[in-house]
């Protein structure tokens, strides 16, 4: 097994609304459940489509997550 670096699009500690490279995560509040949009955009759309889908969807967390590559 070897191990790898990863690499990511962005910066990870200063988040500006214009950084591309982010996608919108998800979790469910109340099962195991978890996963991802696969649709890269800046920090600012991740978070306001974050936004937008916690304000349809409740019983989930949404949030902007930084693409990470190998």
């Amino acid at each position: 097994m070897s191990t790898g670096t990863y690499k990511t699009k962005g910066n990870p500690l200063f988040k500006k609304d214009d950084d591309p490279g982010y996608r919108v995560a998800w979790k469910h509040k109340y099962h195991f459940q978890k996963g991802h949009f696969d649709e890269e955009m800046t920090y600012g759309e991740a978070k306001k489509k974050a936004e937008e889908l916690a304000a349809k969807e409740p019983e989930k967390t949404f949030w902007p997550e930084l693409i990470m590559t190998m």
